[in-house]
């Protein structure tokens, strides 16, 4: 596994992600395809609770001693539940770019780890520490996927009666 370049793709992932939420309307950011999907607003919250709470830690955990007990997630606290207009997007986004940095500065510090360390995560799955990292880019790309449609698909209902068919199909 080249950890170099899992540690430039999450590096250059913040960047992304970053670029894409920065300047945004509390309008958009909290603006969804329907009320029980989630908005991009959500989203951030997401990628910021993950990144503290879930993928570093877990990591580092499988790497240090594979039967460490990982850190217990309560799905609610992964996803923000929105019950006010306040736009907390640039919150979640500074706390997400921080606590990547910190990811990213820790990553650099290992020296030859073991990726085929493995931690039962539950009676039906056992991670790899490999399984992790690589899981973690992917986690970022899903993300990144579903803020970008986000936008596509409140471009196309904030230009109505007016359509986007010009600038082709989306796949």
């Amino acid at each position: 596994m080249n950890l170099q370049f899992f540690i430039a793709r999450l590096t250059a992932n913040a960047k992304v992600l970053e670029s894409l939420c920065r300047e945004m309307t509390v309008e958009q950011s909290g603006w969804k395809q329907s009320p029980e999907k989630w908005s991009i607003r959500q989203v951030v919250y997401h990628l910021s609770r993950t990144e503290e709470r879930d993928f570093r830690p877990r990591l580092e955990k499988t790497l240090r001693d594979k039967n460490e007990d990982w850190n217990s997630l309560v799905a609610s606290e992964m996803r923000l539940e929105e019950t006010s207009g306040a736009n907390n997007l640039s919150e979640y986004l500074q706390n997400f770019l921080a606590e990547r940095e910190k990811s990213i500065i820790w990553l650099k510090t290992l020296d030859n780890p073991v990726w085929e360390n493995s931690h039962r995560h539950n009676e039906q799955l056992t991670l790899a520490a490999g399984d992790l990292l690589a899981s973690w880019l992917a986690h970022d790309y899903l993300h990144i996927k579903q803020i970008v449609r986000l936008q596509y698909d409140y471009v196309n209902s904030i230009s109505e009666p007016f359509k986007t068919d010009y600038a082709g199909k989306w796949t």
